[in-house]
């Protein structure tokens, strides 16, 4: 054992540093062909860099956790073999576990001493025992151990020992070629997947771009100029937007039945269910009515669908409804009621002829107002809301658009709309809901308890009122952008002239759902909410001959009648099921039509 011994220490140093130089070769093969996930070749990489970085720095003493090398960290770890000052690993890439000899006899030799005691080779650096060779004394081991420390370490603490420049060149050449490669994997990769993430995005906005903006092409064309086509010569051909939503499908209904054009444009959103909304765009379907899934605010649509159809009139009914909403997504109404109407108003002063407007506007613009009835010359400068406040933009907005560019245009302030087919976000609708599952209602009260109250305006009644201001609605002065003469511009009140409670509301309700409800009364918060509305309808009565026919509780059994029947209803059993598709139940109204099975009379 002690020749062994001997023959292993005394080896030829170039012999040693030729197998040490083999089995670094040997491991960079190795670790370079090993199979790896790009994760773990991009993070091991990754780990190199700064590792090598490190142990440049010196600061392995501080950080052990950034040696590169685990066998040479288990070897020179400061905790348990501290290394001279200044000095760093001499290994500073991944090599096997078995060190060179010279290496584990100077960590040995460290551990035991000079007297050498204990001294053991790793058995790979063995050789064929022979007889004869006798272990050396001290200080042959002295010598010994000064010569590997000669070989691995520089002469002077904290310097690179310059006499040994090939060796270090080596060694750093070993950490480069390794580290370098692997590198610039990891960087392909990283191009690789950015590419890739690049190319998904591209899908991604590519798809839902074509998917919101599914229009152009021959066959759409086609399909935009037939439902745009008048079954008479004195017919409008009127772009309604919005068509898909509660005013606007009764309105297109209203309008294709008397045998104008009509084309529709819905972006579709999800302010409320938007099932609702396709089951209305299938019963327009039916009736040869072409609804656009697409964005007011699409500037390439509206450009294209005038250069198709010269478009009579236009009905613009899109909005994003509701006041209590704006509190928390107050950009959707500006970008829908004023974005969207300064995109429709640019659409329709570049056309050739322009079309007149006829756009529905809200009796929220009155806000905080205290005269009542509200009439169309009262004071508007106080908006209680958000959504009364671009409204109140929009009336603006329109008028300058009507004094710039000559367009004959038409507002009408809604006073709170109901009917079937309605808003699931209107208190009648959502009291109706919560009634049936037997779930408490909420209802508000204004200062010193008085009770709220809206003047309830059925929507036979509001459509009656839009076709009548399309009608009577003078022909736009303007031509290609330019103004030819004065235009005009007209504001209407569309209400019932009734107000009525909620509390009478609740109590109709209860009367035709056969059900009581669970009432919550409490104070009216800050949210927009107004504590009455009362409409004055003078004018539109002289100028549109408007006259409501409808009182609340005529319009609420309607309504009712409807819910019941759409959302399958059963007053013994409760809720049975959604209906997935329309025309189930006894009949239901929308826009003065009873449907009843599959059609429409």
């Amino acid at each position: 054992m002690q020749s062994i011994l001997i023959k292993e220490v005394f080896r030829d140093p170039e012999q040693l540093r030729s197998e040490e130089r083999e089995r670094f070769e040997t491991t960079d093969h190795v670790y370079a062909s090993a199979s790896l996930s790009p994760l773990s070749l991009f993070l091991h990489s990754y780990l190199c860099l700064l590792s090598f970085i490190f142990s440049l720095a010196g600061a392995e003493k501080k950080f052990p956790l950034f040696s590169l090398c685990p066998a040479s960290s288990q070897h020179l770890h400061p905790s348990t073999h501290p290394l001279p000052a200044g000095r760093i690993s001499p290994f500073p890439i991944p090599i096997s576990p078995i060190q060179s000899p010279a290496f584990c006899i100077f960590r040995q030799i460290s551990d035991r001493g000079p007297e050498g005691k204990g001294i053991k080779l790793p058995a790979s650096s063995l050789t064929q025992k022979k007889a004869g060779t006798a272990f050396p004394g001290v200080s042959t081991v002295k010598k010994m151990r000064a010569l590997v420390e000669d070989e691995l370490f520089p002469s002077t603490p904290g310097k690179v020992k310059i006499e040994r420049a090939h060796a270090i060149n080596r060694q750093f050449h070993r950490c480069f070629a390794s580290t370098s490669t692997m590198f610039l994997w990891a960087l392909f990769l990283i191009a690789l997947t950015a590419s890739y993430l690049s190319f998904q995005s591209f899908v991604s906005t590519s798809s839902k771009y074509f998917s919101s903006s599914s229009w152009g092409g021959l066959h759409w064309e086609r399909q935009v100029r037939s439902s745009a086509a008048s079954h008479h010569s004195a017919g409008l051909s009127v772009l309604v937007t919005g068509a898909a939503g509660f005013v606007g499908s009764h309105c297109s209904l209203a309008l294709k039945k008397r045998g104008d054009g009509v084309v529709g444009l819905d972006n579709f959103n999800s302010y409320y269910d938007p099932s609702l909304k396709k089951a209305r765009r299938s019963l327009l379907s039916s009736h040869s009515i072409f609804v656009i899934d697409g964005d007011l605010n699409d500037a390439r649509l509206l450009c294209k669908l005038f250069d198709i159809v010269s478009f009579s009139h236009i009905l613009h009914l899109a909005a994003q409804a509701g006041v209590r909403y704006a509190i928390e997504n107050p950009a959707s109404y500006v970008h829908s009621n004023i974005a969207g109407l300064v995109a429709l108003l640019e659409a329709a002063r570049s056309a050739d002829p322009q079309p007149a407007i006829v756009w529905a506007s809200s009796s929220s613009v009155y806000g905080l107002n205290e005269k009542v009835p509200f009439s169309e010359s009262d004071r508007t400068d106080q908006p209680a809301s958000l959504y009364a406040a671009t409204k109140k933009a929009g009336e603006e907005i329109t008028h300058t658009y009507n004094h710039i560019y000559g367009l004959s245009i038409t507002g009408l302030r809604f006073f709170t709309v109901y009917g079937p087919w309605g808003r699931p976000d209107m208190a009648y609708f959502s009291f109706t809901k919560a009634i049936l599952a037997g779930k408490p209602i909420t209802i508000y009260r204004g200062k010193d308890r008085v009770d709220l109250a809206r003047d309830f305006t059925y929507i036979d009644d509001i459509v009656r009122g839009c076709i009548s201001s399309l009608d009577t609605a003078g022909k736009s002065t303007g031509s290609g952008g330019k103004k030819r003469g004065p235009a005009q511009y007209r504001i209407f009140n569309l209400g019932n002239t009734s107000p009525v409670t909620v509390p009478t509301l609740v109590s109709i309700l209860e009367r035709y759902l056969k059900v009581k409800a669970k009432k919550n009364v409490v104070e009216m918060p800050s949210n927009g909410d107004v504590p009455f509305t009362h409409a004055n309808i003078t004018l539109a009565k002289a100028e549109l001959g408007y006259k409501p026919s409808t009182n609340l509780e005529a319009g609420l059994k309607k309504f009712v009648k409807w819910y019941l029947s759409y959302y399958a209803y059963s007053h013994r059993g409760g809720r049975r099921t959604h209906l997935a598709s329309i025309g189930q139940g006894d009949g239901c109204q929308l826009g003065g039509h009873k449907f009843t099975g599959n059609s429409w009379v």
